[in-house]
């Protein structure tokens, strides 16, 4: 099973590249979107049911709207 996914979506009009990874061990998703230098990560917090996304850049897109992406992608949701 492949724990990694590749998709474009479009962040006001402009198609932006996504390289997501996830992590079995801790259950985080590495982030690779086009445009910055480093990767990120998207972070689910059990607790407070919030996802979150841990970056020293400005991503362009909210961690709720990847959040969905993700799941789309994956073919999961939580």
């Amino acid at each position: 099973m492949s724990y990694t996914r590749n998709f474009t979506h479009n962040i006001g009009g402009v198609p932006i590249e996504f390289d997501v990874t996830y992590n079995t061990e801790n259950h985080f998703f590495k982030v690779q979107e086009a445009g910055l230098t480093e990767p990120y990560l998207l972070k689910f917090d059990m607790s407070s049911r919030v996802w979150s996304i841990e970056s020293s850049q400005d991503t362009k897109i909210s961690a709720e709207e990847l959040a969905l992406l993700v799941q789309k992608h994956f073919g999961r949701t939580v």
